[in-house]
Protein backbone atom coordinates (compact mmCIF):
# COMPACT_ATOMS: atom_id res chain seq x y z
CA UNK A 1 0.00 0.00 0.00
CA UNK A 2 1.00 3.50 -1.08
CA UNK A 3 2.29 5.81 2.03
CA UNK A 4 -0.48 8.59 2.98
CA UNK A 5 1.65 11.84 2.34
CA UNK A 6 1.73 13.88 5.20
CA UNK A 7 -0.54 17.24 5.37
CA UNK A 8 1.14 18.78 8.10
CA UNK A 9 4.46 19.43 10.04
CA UNK A 10 2.55 18.21 13.01
CA UNK A 11 1.59 14.99 11.69
CA UNK A 12 5.07 14.41 10.36
CA UNK A 13 5.90 14.69 13.82
CA UNK A 14 3.27 12.83 15.80
CA UNK A 15 5.10 9.92 17.74
CA UNK A 16 8.74 11.49 17.54
CA UNK A 17 7.39 15.07 19.65
CA UNK A 18 5.89 14.65 22.63
CA UNK A 19 1.83 15.84 23.33
CA UNK A 20 3.54 18.75 25.34
CA UNK A 21 6.18 19.84 22.51
CA UNK A 22 3.98 19.37 19.35
CA UNK A 23 1.46 22.21 21.40
CA UNK A 24 4.61 24.74 21.17
CA UNK A 25 5.79 23.52 17.63
CA UNK A 26 5.53 26.53 15.29
CA UNK A 27 2.36 26.68 13.05
CA UNK A 28 3.74 29.55 10.72
CA UNK A 29 7.16 29.56 8.45
CA UNK A 30 8.33 31.71 5.92
CA UNK A 31 9.21 29.91 2.49
CA UNK A 32 11.30 32.10 0.36
CA UNK A 33 12.43 30.40 -3.06
CA UNK A 34 13.12 26.86 -2.04
CA UNK A 35 14.62 28.00 1.75
CA UNK A 36 11.74 27.64 4.42
CA UNK A 37 12.85 30.25 7.71
CA UNK A 38 11.16 29.38 11.08
CA UNK A 39 11.39 30.50 14.87
CA UNK A 40 11.67 27.53 16.91
CA UNK A 41 11.54 27.80 20.81
CA UNK A 42 13.66 27.39 23.20
CA UNK A 43 12.42 24.56 24.79
CA UNK A 44 12.62 22.38 21.39
CA UNK A 45 16.20 23.40 20.98
CA UNK A 46 17.26 19.93 21.13
CA UNK A 47 14.63 18.75 19.03
CA UNK A 48 15.44 21.63 15.53
CA UNK A 49 17.23 19.42 13.27
CA UNK A 50 14.44 16.98 13.52
CA UNK A 51 12.11 19.56 12.84
CA UNK A 52 14.01 20.77 9.85
CA UNK A 53 14.04 17.11 8.13
CA UNK A 54 10.74 17.47 8.96
CA UNK A 55 10.13 20.19 6.74
CA UNK A 56 11.60 19.20 4.19
CA UNK A 57 10.05 15.90 4.23
CA UNK A 58 6.70 17.33 4.10
CA UNK A 59 7.36 20.17 1.60
CA UNK A 60 9.36 18.91 -1.07
CA UNK A 61 10.30 22.65 -2.71
CA UNK A 62 12.20 23.20 0.41
CA UNK A 63 15.64 22.51 0.16
CA UNK A 64 17.28 24.40 3.24
CA UNK A 65 15.79 25.14 6.88
CA UNK A 66 16.66 28.13 8.70
CA UNK A 67 15.56 28.87 12.52
CA UNK A 68 15.74 32.10 13.75
CA UNK A 69 18.61 32.78 16.58
CA UNK A 70 19.08 36.47 17.10
CA UNK A 71 17.46 39.81 17.09
CA UNK A 72 15.98 41.93 14.43
CA UNK A 73 18.89 44.38 12.83
CA UNK A 74 16.66 47.72 13.00
CA UNK A 75 18.98 49.48 10.38
CA UNK A 76 18.58 46.76 7.56
CA UNK A 77 15.41 44.47 8.87
CA UNK A 78 17.37 41.39 9.03
CA UNK A 79 18.39 38.58 11.85
CA UNK A 80 21.00 35.64 12.69
CA UNK A 81 19.78 32.41 10.97
CA UNK A 82 21.24 29.21 11.51
CA UNK A 83 20.82 26.13 8.78
CA UNK A 84 19.26 23.08 10.42
CA UNK A 85 18.72 20.92 7.36
CA UNK A 86 18.96 20.67 3.85
CA UNK A 87 21.93 22.23 1.59
CA UNK A 88 24.56 24.32 3.36
CA UNK A 89 22.84 27.64 1.59
CA UNK A 90 21.10 31.14 2.62
CA UNK A 91 20.70 32.21 -0.75
CA UNK A 92 18.19 31.34 -3.11
CA UNK A 93 15.56 32.57 -6.04
CA UNK A 94 12.24 33.59 -5.05
CA UNK A 95 9.18 33.47 -7.44
CA UNK A 96 5.88 36.06 -7.50
CA UNK A 97 3.22 37.27 -9.88
CA UNK A 98 6.00 36.51 -13.10
CA UNK A 99 9.37 38.29 -11.43
CA UNK A 100 12.20 36.62 -10.01
CA UNK A 101 14.23 37.75 -7.14
CA UNK A 102 17.90 36.15 -6.42
CA UNK A 103 18.27 37.61 -2.45
CA UNK A 104 20.26 35.94 0.38
CA UNK A 105 18.04 35.17 3.34
CA UNK A 106 20.08 36.15 5.96
CA UNK A 107 21.51 39.61 4.75
CA UNK A 108 18.71 40.64 3.11
CA UNK A 109 15.24 41.47 4.18
CA UNK A 110 12.26 40.35 2.30
CA UNK A 111 8.96 38.89 3.20
CA UNK A 112 6.86 36.58 0.55
CA UNK A 113 3.80 37.50 3.02
CA UNK A 114 3.85 40.61 1.46
CA UNK A 115 3.47 39.65 -2.01
CA UNK A 116 -0.43 40.08 -2.56
CA UNK A 117 0.04 43.74 -0.94
CA UNK A 118 2.70 44.24 -3.86
CA UNK A 119 0.70 43.59 -6.18
CA UNK A 120 -1.38 45.73 -4.73
CA UNK A 121 0.44 48.24 -4.85
CA UNK A 122 1.69 48.05 -8.23
CA UNK A 123 -1.67 47.59 -9.94
CA UNK A 124 -2.30 51.57 -9.09
CA UNK A 125 0.32 52.59 -11.29
CA UNK A 126 -0.49 54.52 -13.75
CA UNK A 127 0.57 55.10 -17.23
CA UNK A 128 3.38 57.77 -17.58
CA UNK A 129 4.19 58.51 -13.46
CA UNK A 130 7.25 58.93 -11.92
CA UNK A 131 7.43 56.17 -9.53
CA UNK A 132 9.93 55.91 -6.31
CA UNK A 133 10.32 53.33 -3.98
CA UNK A 134 11.83 53.90 -0.43
CA UNK A 135 13.91 51.45 1.18
CA UNK A 136 13.45 48.82 -1.69
CA UNK A 137 15.04 45.95 -0.36
CA UNK A 138 16.75 43.71 -3.20
CA UNK A 139 13.71 45.40 -5.43
CA UNK A 140 10.61 43.51 -5.36
CA UNK A 141 8.14 46.94 -5.62
CA UNK A 142 9.99 48.20 -8.18
CA UNK A 143 10.76 45.13 -10.21
CA UNK A 144 6.85 44.22 -10.37
CA UNK A 145 6.33 48.14 -11.23
CA UNK A 146 7.97 48.32 -13.65
CA UNK A 147 7.25 45.08 -15.45
CA UNK A 148 3.72 44.90 -15.01
CA UNK A 149 2.68 48.41 -15.44
CA UNK A 150 3.82 51.34 -17.77
CA UNK A 151 5.43 54.59 -15.60
CA UNK A 152 7.41 56.78 -17.42
CA UNK A 153 10.39 56.04 -14.44
CA UNK A 154 10.82 53.96 -11.58
CA UNK A 155 13.66 54.84 -8.80
CA UNK A 156 14.67 52.79 -6.21
CA UNK A 157 16.72 53.49 -3.14
CA UNK A 158 18.14 51.32 -0.27
CA UNK A 159 20.46 51.44 2.66
CA UNK A 160 22.02 48.08 2.57
CA UNK A 161 24.69 47.39 0.51
CA UNK A 162 23.91 43.83 -0.07
CA UNK A 163 20.15 44.15 -1.08
CA UNK A 164 21.49 46.92 -3.08
CA UNK A 165 23.64 44.56 -5.05
CA UNK A 166 20.72 42.11 -5.21
CA UNK A 167 18.71 44.81 -6.35
CA UNK A 168 20.75 45.81 -8.92
CA UNK A 169 21.17 41.69 -10.39
CA UNK A 170 17.20 41.91 -10.32
CA UNK A 171 16.61 44.33 -12.60
CA UNK A 172 19.08 42.94 -15.46
CA UNK A 173 17.25 39.74 -14.30
CA UNK A 174 13.54 40.53 -15.34
CA UNK A 175 14.98 42.59 -17.78
CA UNK A 176 13.21 46.25 -16.20
CA UNK A 177 14.37 49.86 -16.37
CA UNK A 178 14.75 51.11 -12.63
CA UNK A 179 16.87 53.43 -11.52
CA UNK A 180 18.78 52.68 -8.40
CA UNK A 181 20.71 53.84 -5.84
CA UNK A 182 22.31 52.86 -3.05
CA UNK A 183 22.27 54.97 0.32
CA UNK A 184 20.37 57.11 2.23
CA UNK A 185 16.62 58.34 1.21
CA UNK A 186 17.22 61.52 2.58
CA UNK A 187 20.39 62.14 1.41
CA UNK A 188 19.11 61.08 -2.46
CA UNK A 189 15.42 61.85 -2.77
CA UNK A 190 15.91 65.56 -3.14
CA UNK A 191 18.63 65.36 -5.95
CA UNK A 192 16.51 62.74 -8.39
CA UNK A 193 13.46 65.13 -8.85
CA UNK A 194 9.25 65.22 -8.31
CA UNK A 195 7.58 62.32 -8.50
CA UNK A 196 4.11 60.71 -9.21
CA UNK A 197 3.98 58.41 -6.89
CA UNK A 198 6.16 57.79 -3.75
CA UNK A 199 5.66 53.62 -1.80
CA UNK A 200 7.19 53.59 1.49
CA UNK A 201 7.65 49.83 2.88
CA UNK A 202 9.08 50.44 6.41
CA UNK A 203 6.81 49.54 8.66
CA UNK A 204 8.55 50.73 11.73
CA UNK A 205 9.98 54.08 11.16
CA UNK A 206 8.68 55.69 8.31
CA UNK A 207 7.05 58.02 9.49
CA UNK A 208 10.29 59.89 9.99
CA UNK A 209 11.15 60.17 6.49
CA UNK A 210 7.84 61.74 5.70
CA UNK A 211 9.45 64.90 5.51
CA UNK A 212 11.81 63.82 3.17
CA UNK A 213 8.68 62.25 0.87
CA UNK A 214 6.23 64.80 0.95
CA UNK A 215 8.61 67.49 -0.97
CA UNK A 216 9.07 64.98 -3.51
CA UNK A 217 5.64 64.74 -4.43
CA UNK A 218 3.92 66.14 -8.17
CA UNK A 219 0.82 68.39 -7.92
CA UNK A 220 -2.08 65.32 -6.19
CA UNK A 221 0.84 62.94 -5.80
CA UNK A 222 0.14 59.45 -3.67
CA UNK A 223 2.16 58.23 -1.17
CA UNK A 224 1.80 54.63 0.22
CA UNK A 225 2.71 55.09 4.15
CA UNK A 226 3.21 51.32 5.99
CA UNK A 227 2.88 51.28 9.80
CA UNK A 228 3.17 48.81 12.49
CA UNK A 229 0.17 49.48 14.54
CA UNK A 230 -3.07 48.23 16.81
CA UNK A 231 -5.52 49.58 14.13
CA UNK A 232 -5.85 51.26 10.60
CA UNK A 233 -7.36 54.23 12.95
CA UNK A 234 -4.24 54.97 14.74
CA UNK A 235 -2.18 54.66 11.62
CA UNK A 236 -4.79 57.44 10.07
CA UNK A 237 -4.59 59.21 12.87
CA UNK A 238 -0.64 59.39 12.54
CA UNK A 239 -0.13 59.70 9.28
CA UNK A 240 -2.64 63.10 9.63
CA UNK A 241 -0.99 64.48 13.04
CA UNK A 242 2.63 64.49 11.01
CA UNK A 243 1.26 65.70 8.00
CA UNK A 244 -0.65 68.49 9.89
CA UNK A 245 2.42 69.61 11.53
CA UNK A 246 4.09 69.39 8.26
CA UNK A 247 1.83 71.41 6.87
CA UNK A 248 0.29 69.06 4.08
CA UNK A 249 -3.22 68.62 3.65
CA UNK A 250 -4.03 65.35 2.62
CA UNK A 251 -6.70 62.99 1.65
CA UNK A 252 -6.99 59.18 2.91
CA UNK A 253 -7.62 57.09 -0.08
CA UNK A 254 -7.31 53.93 1.64
CA UNK A 255 -6.52 51.78 4.44
CA UNK A 256 -5.61 48.33 4.76
CA UNK A 257 -3.97 45.42 7.09
CA UNK A 258 -1.66 43.45 5.27
CA UNK A 259 0.02 41.17 7.88
CA UNK A 260 0.87 40.71 11.60
CA UNK A 261 4.17 41.82 13.55
CA UNK A 262 3.12 40.13 16.73
CA UNK A 263 -0.73 39.64 18.26
CA UNK A 264 -1.27 43.36 18.68
CA UNK A 265 0.61 44.65 16.06
CA UNK A 266 -0.40 44.69 12.66
CA UNK A 267 1.45 45.99 9.48
CA UNK A 268 -0.81 48.70 7.37
CA UNK A 269 -0.64 50.83 4.80
CA UNK A 270 -2.39 54.02 4.43
CA UNK A 271 -2.75 55.06 0.89
CA UNK A 272 -2.90 59.15 0.64
CA UNK A 273 -2.82 61.72 -1.62
CA UNK A 274 -1.46 65.28 -0.93
CA UNK A 275 -4.25 67.70 -1.54
CA UNK A 276 -3.13 71.15 -3.18
CA UNK A 277 -4.41 74.73 -1.88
Amino acid sequence: MKKKKPRSLKEVLEGKLSKEELEILPRAFDIIGDIATIEIPEKLEGKKRLIGNALIETFKNIKVVTNKTGKIDTEFRIRKLEIIAGENRTETIHREYGCSYKLDVESTYFSPRLGTERFRVASQVKENERVLVMFAGVGPYAVLIAKTKKPRSVYAIELNPKAFEYMLGNIKLNGVNVKAFGGDVREITPRIGKFDRIVMPLPKGAEDFLDTALPALNKNGIIHFYDFSGSEIDSVKKVRRICNKLCYRIEILNSIECGSYSPRLNRICIDFRVIED
